[in-house]
C-alpha cells in the first residue's frame, strides 16, 4: 500500500529527511552538533553561501534525529569562542558529534586558522588574536565517545592572503589562500575538507556551494557508512565542478558499518494488492530520483511494475557518468565495494577472549566481553552479535505473542462453536421427550375408549403443532444470528475502505503541502537573484566613481549614488568611499596657497624666528603679512605679490635659528633674546623729581610709534643687527650713552 512508501521517500531537494519506519526509537546513541557559517565579513567582500549553508545543514541533522543542533552565524572573535565553549560541554555527554564550519580560513606557517567576521588581519602576526586556530574547533569534539566528525568548507579563495603584511621573518611557509593537511590527534576521527590540502574551493553560483550541495544529498542517508557518504560527496563534487576541486577526508575509523543515521528497522508487511502496488508506483514516478526507484525495488522486488521501476533505474544510471578517479588516491574495497579504511589488530588477549564467546548464545557473555575490551575491533562484531541475538530474541517474544493471540482466538471460537451445538443438542432432546410423551400418550388412549382416542388424536395434533413452532422459532433465531454476523462484517469492510480513504486523503495533502513548500522556495530564491543582481549593479556603479578619484565632480557623484543604494551591504562600502574623497578634497585644499592650514604653519614658524609676535591663527592679516614680509627681505627675496605656499612653509621650517632682529626700544638694551632696561646712574632724588614730572607721553609715543613701524618699508634692511649710539638729554646737562639692536 501507498503507506509503505511514505516514510522512506520523504524527500526534498536531495535529503532524505529521517523518518524511515521509526528507526530513530531503536537508536539508542545521542548526537549532537555544532554548525557554524560566517558570510558578513567586515574587512573584505561578503560571502553569499555560508549562512545559507549552515542554515540547509543544521536542517538536516536536525531532521535525521539529532537530539541537539547548535546554529551560529556571522560570528566575531568572543562569540565564535563561545559557541565552540558551549558545544564542547555538550560533546562530553553525547556518542557522535559533529562539527560544520562555512566561510574563510588559511594556513599561517603550518598553523589552519578559521576567520571571525571582525577579523582585519592586516598583519600575518595578528592571526593569533584575531583568528581561531582549527586545533581549538576539532577538540571540542573529542569528549564524544564513539564518533567526531569535523566538516570544513572554509577553502575559498581568501582576499585576507592578498592584503595582509608579511612580519614574520622566520616564517617557515608562506600565507596561503585555504587549510594545509591535518591529522587528527584523536582515534575514531574524520575531518572532511571541501577541497584538498593547498588548493581552494569553489562558493557556487547557486543556492549552495557544491561541496555543500553534495553533504546535504548522501550524509544522512539512512544506514550509509560516513565514509561512503564522504566518498559519494566527491564523486559528485569532481563531476560538478569539472575534476577542479576535490574533496579529502583526513582520519581513519575502525571496522564495520558506522552511519550518522541507522538503518531503517525491516518489518513484515501484508502482501500488498495490484491496485496498491500501482498507487506506490504512481507516486515514485512523480518523485523520479534515483534513491525513490531503489526505495521502490526495496520494496517490491518482483512483478510487472517491478520490472518498470528497474527500467526506470537503468535510464537513470545511463545519464550519470561516473568521474574518473584523479591520480595519486589509492582506495581499498571491501567485498561489497566500498572503501575501508585500515584497522588496527585485535591483541592476543582479546582474540583470546573472543574465541570464548564468539559462537555464544549468551547476550551477557558478549556485553562483558563488549565493556571489558571497548577499545578492540572485535568490540564491533561483538556488537553486531549481540544485535543479531537481541533481535532474534525480539522475533521470538514476537512469535511466542502471535501464537498466544491466536491460541486466544481458536479458544473464543471453540467456546461458540460449542455453545451452538449445546443447544442445537437441547433442541433435539426436546424433541425426543416431546415425542416419547406423545407416543405414550397414544398407546393410553388405545386403552380408552374411542371418544378418548379422538381426544387422544386431537392433542397430538397440538402437541405436533407446538413442536413445528418450536423448531421454526429456533431456525429463526439462527437466521437472526447469521444476519447480524452477515451486518458486522460489512459495517467493518465499510470501516476498512473509510480508513484506506482517509489515509489517501492524507497523502494527497502532503504532496500538496511538498508542492507549496516547493514554490514558496523557488519565489525567495528568485527574490534573492533579483537583489543579488541589484547588489552587482550598484557595486560596478561604485567600483567606477570609485575608479573616478575625489577630484573634480566626484564627490557630488558618490554624494548623489549613495543616497539611490538599495542594497544594504554596499551602503558600508560607499560610506567608506565618501569618507575617502571628502579627505582627500580637504588635503588639496591645505594645499591650495594661502590656506587656513598654511598660514597657521607659517605664523607659528615666523614667531619661532622672531619675526612675528602675535599667535597663529590662520588668518593672512597685515601683521603676519609684514611678518613675512621681513623675512622675505632679510632673505634678499622679492616681498611683492608674497604668497604663503608649502615651498614657503618648509623654507621657514629649515631655519635653525632666529633671522629678524631683535628691536628694543631706546632705553633698553638687548641681551641675548631679551630686552633689558639700561642702568641708571645714582643721583639725589630732588634732581629727578621735577624732569619725570615734566615727561610727557608725547615724544615717546612718536617714537614707539616709529619703532613699529616697519622699517624696511622704503629701504632694504641691513645684512647683520648694527649698534647705534643714543644719547638721552639728562637733568644737570648729563648724557647717557646706550648701545641697542
Amino acid at each position: 500500500m501507498i503507506k509503505r512508501l511514505v516514510p522512506a521517500l520523504t524527500v526534498i531537494g536531495g535529503t532524505i529527511l529521517a523518518m524511515v519506519l521509526g528507526a530513530d526509537a531503536a537508536w539508542a546513541q545521542k548526537r549532537v552538533a555544532l554548525v557554524l557559517g560566517n558570510s558578513t565579513y567586515q574587512a573584505v567582500p561578503q560571502l553569499p553561501n555560508p549562512a545559507r549553508d549552515a542554515d540547509s545543514i543544521a536542517r538536516m541533522f536536525r531532521d535525521a534525529g539529532f537530539e541537539k543542533v547548535d546554529v551560529a552565524l556571522n560570528l566575531g572573535n568572543l562569540d565564535f569562542k563561545r559557541a565552540i565553549r558551549k558545544f564542547e560541554s555538550e560533546a562530553d555527554q553525547a556518542d557522535i558529534a559533529v562539527v560544520y564550519y562555512a566561510g574563510h580560513g588559511l594556513e599561517i606557517s603550518g598553523t589552519n586558522y578559521l576567520i571571525p567576521t571582525d577579523a582585519r588581519l592586516a598583519s600575518d602576526r595578528d592571526a593569533e588574536d584575531e583568528a581561531i586556530p582549527l586545533e581549538r574547533l576539532v577538540s571540542s569534539a573529542d569528549g564524544a565517545k564513539k564518533l567526531r566528525v569535523i566538516i570544513l568548507d572554509a577553502c575559498r579563495d581568501n582576499p585576507f592572503t592578498v592584503k595582509m603584511r608579511r612580519e614574520r621573518k622566520t616564517a617557515s611557509r608562506a600565507v596561503t589562500s585555504g587549510l594545509g593537511k591535518v591529522e587528527p590527534t584523536s582515534t575514531d576521527t574524520l575531518i572532511a575538507y571541501a577541497a584538498k590540502a593547498g588548493s581552494t574551493a569553489e562558493d557556487g553560483d547557486g543556492q549552495h556551494s557544491p561541496f555543500t550541495t553534495a553533504v546535504l544529498k548522501n550524509l544522512t542517508i539512512p544506514g550509509l557508512d560516513i565514509r561512503l557518504a564522504f566518498g559519494r560527496v566527491r564523486d559528485e563534487v569532481l563531476k560538478s565542478t569539472g575534476s577542479r576541486q576535490e574533496p579529502f577526508v583526513y582520519g581513519s575509523l575502525g571496522g564495520g558499518n558506522i552511519s550518522l543515521v541507522p538503518a531503517p528497522v525491516e518489518t513484515k508487511e501484508v502482501p500488498a494488492s495490484a491496485s496498491d502496488i500501482k498507487a506506490d508506483y504512481d507516486l515514485v514516478a512523480k518523485i523520479g530520483s534515483k534513491r525513490a526507484w531503489e526505495v521502490f525495488l526495496g520494496t517490491y522486488k518482483t512483478g510487472f511494475y517491478a520490472d518498470l521501476a528497474r527500467a526506470q533505474l537503468a535510464s537513470l544510471n545511463e545519464k550519470q557518468t561516473a568521474p574518473t578517479a584523479p591520480s595519486g588516491s589509492v582506495a581499498v574495497p571491501d567485498v561489497d565495494g566500498k572503501v575501508i579504511a585500515p584497522v588496527s589488530e585485535p591483541s592476543a588477549r582479546e582474540a583470546a577472549d573472543w574465541d570464548k564467546v564468539k559462537d555464544s548464545d549468551n547476550p551477557t557473555a558478549l556485553e562483558r566481553f563488549i565493556k571489558r575490551h571497548a577499545n578492540s575491533p572485535l568490540a564491533i562484531t561483538a556488537q553486531q552479535r549481540l544485535d543479531v541475538l537481541k533481535q532474534a530474541a525480539r522475533e521470538r517474544e514476537e512469535k511466542a505473542r502471535a501464537e498466544r493471540e491466536a491460541a486466544r482466538k481458536a479458544a473464543e471460537e471453540a467456546r461458540i462453536e460449542a455453545e451452538r451445538k449445546k443447544a442445537e443438542l437441547a433442541a433435539i432432546k426436546k424433541r425426543e421427550d416431546e415425542e416419547r410423551r406423545a407416543r405414550a400418550a397414544e398407546a393410553a388412549a388405545k386403552a380408552r375408549a374411542e371418544e378418548a382416542e379422538r381426544l387422544a388424536a386431537k392433542k397430538r395434533e397440538d402437541d405436533e403443532r407446538r413442536a413445528k413452532a418450536a423448531e421454526a422459532e429456533q431456525k429463526a433465531k439462527a437466521l437472526e444470528a447469521d444476519r447480524k454476523a452477515a451486518e458486522a462484517k460489512r459495517k467493518a469492510e465499510e470501516a476498512e475502505k473509510a480508513r484506506e480513504a482517509a489515509r489517501a486523503a492524507e497523502l494527497r495533502a502532503e504532496s500538496e503541502r511538498v508542492a507549496k513548500a516547493a514554490e514558496e522556495a523557488r519565489k525567495k530564491a528568485e527574490v534573492a537573484a533579483a537583489m543579488e543582481a541589484t547588489c552587482k549593479n550598484e557595486q560596478t556603479r561604485l567600483d567606477a566613481i570609485s575608479a573616478k578619484g575625489s577630484d573634480g565632480s566626484g564627490i557630488d557623484d558618490l554624494k548623489t549614488f549613495a543616497k539611490s543604494i538599495t542594497c544594504e551591504r554596499i551602503k558600508p562600502q560607499a560610506v567608506a568611499a565618501l569618507d575617502k574623497f571628502t579627505v582627500e578634497a580637504a588635503k588639496r585644499a591645505a594645499a591650495q596657497p594661502n590656506s587656513p592650514e598654511l598660514v597657521r604653519a607659517a605664523q607659528t614658524q615666523l614667531a619661532r624666528l622672531g619675526c612675528m609676535t602675535g599667535k597663529p591663527d590662520g588668518a593672512l592679516n597685515v601683521a603676519t603679512k609684514d611678518a613675512l614680509g621681513r623675512y622675505l627681505t632679510i632673505k634678499g627675496q622679492p616681498v611683492d605679490d608674497a604668497k604663503i605656499t608649502e615651498a614657503v612653509v618648509s623654507d621657514l621650517t629649515k631655519q635653525s635659528a632666529r633671522v629678524c632682529p631683535l628691536e628694543c626700544k631706546a632705553n633698553e638694551t638687548a641681551k641675548g633674546e631679551v630686552c633689558v632696561a639700561n642702568a641708571q646712574p645714582s643721583e639725589p632724588a630732588a634732581v629727578h623729581a621735577k624732569p619725570v614730572e615734566r615727561e610727557t607721553p608725547r615724544k615717546p609715543a612718536r617714537r614707539d610709534a616709529e619703532r613699529e613701524k616697519p622699517r624696511y618699508a622704503n629701504k632694504p634692511a641691513p645684512a647683520a643687527p648694527q649698534a647705534r649710539q643714543q644719547a638721552t638729554s639728562r637733568p644737570g646737562g648729563a648724557q647717557m650713552i646706550g648701545v641697542g639692536f
